[in-house]
């Protein structure tokens, strides 16, 4: 023990002759215990020490009480090692017995605490701001000189008072919550206006709870006077009211940029029109805010008026956002200033009117020109084609006059209208009847025509023919309101599996919404790692060739939990048999899956139930019954002999043998009820393989050291498992105690144990011997079987592999065994992560 401890343990004569000293010498001076005794102590000890040193043992000398003292020793290599003492002198020995310990590194930290405290010190008693620390309790324990200063106090008149001594009562308040604030562990930050020289000075308070163990022992306060600063922004604030009012009232877009193309300023109208708030755009570059427009005309024109000083007029176009702008930029002290409004529906309708102009006698479509009023002026071929009514029969009149079927949605018309009439293009449908009478659905894109004024003078009507659309659609209404009413979810994709349609089944199994979910494959978003890819891959085929198929799989929701879904999916073909779609329709079977994991469960309960039954009717008829008869039939036999008969000494001899046998068959199936019983309520923590293992090998040291046999250890350090204490030392003491037992005669024992864990798999200890080891091949299924036993030339009662088994089995764990007869076994047991 001795051997091995952290400290100095060693005797001194009274003549300060070191004649015993333990190894922890050499780790701690650099000396080993030869090269110290029989040395003066003071040989090594710092000679600034000496003095003090040589008291303190005088003093154990002559009061042969307990003195403990430090002093500095010169360690081997030079370096000064700090060593804690403790001594008493041994009257009847004539020795002082000491104890020292390296306090080196503590005395280090020690020296560096202090240093840390002289400059906090530093710091906060020459710091310009005013600081102070308070109890829990509001009381002051400490302040700077630049309170004393601030407040015109001392030390004695404001320590051990409160704070609102020299506060305002509202001040005060402010400081006593915000206080109560930061005692719960959060620093806290407020203004504080206080009366000084005449006027009003504002400072910017922060408290923050001072810890010590963990626990918040006290609060210092940090208040830096802001007052020229809150005056600037003051005066700041009112020039920038005012610029602010001035850009918020032009109906233009406006934005300001500094050297560096950073924002400065905007206005409501481009904030709004860009989507942001004003907040979130100033202080940002606009490149890269708009990255997509460094290569435009707009931003070359901003660098060429940031360096010429002149000013820039003219307008662009932008394809990604299909816009125009009319922009005005103009240099400024620090950067440009940037007006511009969108005139992209001027511009588009004269660029529909230059089309239309070239296309209009040309298209295979419907084109209508209408007067203000929004009668016809001109149709052409396209018009009569697929209404039947010539230019001559429709001139002059207003298209509803004669297209109107009796079904028109006459509202939606005046919604059109109104839209016209605020100068918008309007798209939209409409069904229509021809002059024959037969329904005709029409798309419309109607735009306004105006001159310079921006009054409307015409409006230019393109008609497409719809109607083989629209019937389509309508079936496919019909057929998602079934859909749509079912329980199940149902999926319409693509040939490509992309996700056209999804019903409110879906979005119920799911979790997502049809806008989630269109345009995805299901793989994309319903798979997880334990979704079996494989059961539609081996149906494709099928699916491929016009054949239905069905599969259960696990799918995962937009919440991520996992739900069992039967699916049957169908392949649609076009008229040339084409494939154009799937219909996937998803069954939750969730809780039918859970039914069969529960039965799957009671099985296997019943089965470890029925193991167990065949076990106690094996012990009943074997190993119970054996000893039963023979005390029967021995007491049937002690009444029939006299007791002076050498036969009734040896009868009741052989009596309590056989009473000791079932004594021990009924312990034996009291612990193997104890093991099943707990397997539900078995207590589990955290526990240090290692260390119990330690205490397993104390238990056998004097039979390993008598059989002179080797136990290496090479278990990890911290090699934690999440098991029953009692059931894993049970574990070792059987392996370690079956090696001792069934070592070899031909060789020194040697026992090696090791474990390693695993952040997936948990962990696995392997415990091995040079032993006689058994014929694995002759032991079959019953090395782990109750009373069976591969040594008859050894005592031993066949439950030992038993009980490793079984507390293994009931912490969740498994254990497995190789073995050579004359070479040795090696067990491996896995305890998984919890």
């Amino acid at each position: 023990m001795l051997a091995h401890a952290p400290d100095i343990f060693g005797c001194v004569d009274r003549e300060g002759i070191i004649i015993f000293v333990n190894e922890a010498c050499k780790g701690i001076t650099g000396y080993t215990s030869t090269e110290l005794i029989g040395r003066n102590y003071l040989d090594f000890v710092h000679p600034d020490d000496h003095m003090h040193t040589i008291a303190a043992v005088e003093e154990a000398f002559e009061t042969s009480r307990k003195v403990s003292f430090e002093n500095r020793f010169a360690h081997r290599d030079g370096h000064i090692v700090t060593v804690h003492w403790s001594g008493i002198w041994s009257e009847d020995q004539h020795t002082l017995h000491c104890i020292g310990r390296d306090i080196t590194a503590q005395k280090i930290q020690q020296t560096r605490l202090q240093q840390s405290e002289q400059y906090y010190r530093a710091l906060f008693d020459n710091s310009p701001d005013i600081m102070f620390v308070e109890d829990r309790n509001g009381v002051i324990t400490k302040v700077n000189q630049r309170f004393r200063a601030a407040f015109g106090v001392s030390d004695q008149q404001i320590i051990g008072s409160h704070v609102s001594r020299v506060l305002l009562p509202e001040m005060a308040f402010v400081n006593e919550i915000s206080l109560k604030q930061t005692l719960l562990g959060k620093a806290t930050r407020f203004d504080l206006e206080l009366e000084q020289h005449g006027e009003t000075r504002v400072f910017d308070v922060e408290k923050h709870p001072i810890v010590v163990d963990n626990e918040i022992v006290r609060v210092q306060t940090i208040a830096k006077d802001i007052t020229p600063i809150v005056r600037s922004y003051t005066t700041i604030q009112q020039q920038a009211h005012e610029l602010n009012t001035i850009l918020e009232s032009i109906t233009d877009a406006f934005i300001a940029l500094d050297s560096e193309s950073r924002f400065t300023y905007v206005n409501s109208v481009f904030a709004k029109h860009e989507g942001y708030k004003k907040h979130e755009m100033i202080g940002r570059c606009i490149w890269e805010v708009f990255p997509r427009i460094v290569s435009s005309l707009f931003h070359r024109k901003c660098h060429e008026v940031a360096a010429s000083g002149a000013p820039a007029h003219f307008e662009e176009y932008f394809p990604h956002t299909g816009l125009t702008y009319e922009f005005s930029i103009y240099p400024s002290e620090k950067g440009v200033s940037v007006y511009f409004i969108d005139v992209t529906e001027q511009r588009k309708t004269k660029q529909e009117l230059e089309k239309l102009s070239l296309v209009a006698s040309k298209s295979t479509n419907g084109v209508v020109i209408m007067n203000n009023e929004r009668r016809i002026e001109w149709v052409n071929e396209g018009f009569t084609r697929l209404t039947g009514y010539t230019l001559e029969e429709a001139i002059g009149k207003r298209p509803i006059e004669f297209l109107a079927h009796e079904q028109t949605d006459l509202a939606a018309l005046d919604s059109v209208r109104e839209q016209l009439l605020d100068r918008k293009p309007v798209f939209y449908e409409v069904l229509n009847r021809t002059k024959c009478g037969e329904e005709l659905w029409l798309s419309i894109e109607n735009v306004p025509v105006q001159d310079e004024n921006g009054e409307t003078v015409q409006y230019v009507a393109i008609q497409s023919d719809i109607t083989e659309r629209v019937k389509t659609r309508k079936e496919l209404q019909k057929l998602s309101l079934v859909a749509s009413k079912t329980n199940n979810s149902v999926i319409i994709a693509d040939k490509d599996w992309k996700i056209e349609w999804v019903n409110d089944g879906f979005t119920k199994l799911m979790g997502y919404t049809m806008q989630e979910a269109v345009g995805k494959r299901p793989s994309e978003f319903l798979h997880n790692h334990n979704t079996d890819r494989t059961a539609y891959e081996a149906l494709e085929a099928e699916l491929l060739s016009g054949k239905p198929i069905s599969f259960e799989v696990i799918n995962v929701t937009k919440d991520q939990e996992e739900v069992w879904v039967k699916v049957d999916i169908t392949s649609t073909f076009d008229k040339n048999n084409k494939l154009e779609q799937f219909i996937e329709v998803h069954t939750d079977i969730t809780a039918l899956k859970e039914k069969e994991l529960e039965l799957s469960r009671l099985a296997q309960d019943l089965y470890r139930q029925n193991k167990d039954l065949q076990q106690f009717t094996y012990i009943v008829s074997h190993n119970l019954r054996a000893p039963v008869a023979n005390i029967l039939g021995l007491a049937g036999l002690l009444d029939k002999v006299g007791k002076a008969s050498p036969l009734f000494s040896k009868s009741l001899n052989n009596l309590q043998e056989s009473v000791l046998r079932l004594d021990n068959v009924v312990r034996d199936m009291n612990t193997i009820l104890n093991i099943r019983d707990s397997k539900i309520t078995l207590e589990r923590e955290q526990v240090d393989v290692k260390l119990i293992m330690q205490q397993v090998l104390h238990s056998f040291q004097d039979q390993i050291s008598e059989c002179g046999g080797e136990f290496v250890d090479l278990l990890q350090e911290g090699l934690l498992v999440n098991a029953n204490k009692a059931y894993l030392y049970s574990i070792l003491q059987n392996l370690l105690s079956n090696a001792i037992k069934y070592r070899s005669e031909e060789r020194v024992l040697q026992v090696r144990v090791r474990g390693c864990a695993n952040a997936v798999h948990g962990v696995n200890v392997e415990f091995s011997d040079n032993g006689s080891g058994f014929d694995m091949e002759k032991a079959g299924d019953n090395v782990f079987k109750l009373y069976k036993r591969f040594h008859t030339d050894q005592k031993g009662n066949g439950i030992g592999l038993y009980l490793v088994k079984a507390h293994v089995d009931a912490m969740g764990g498994t254990v497995d065994v190789n073995s050579y007869v004359g070479v040795g076994t090696t067990f491996n047991v896995h305890f998984p992560n919890v």
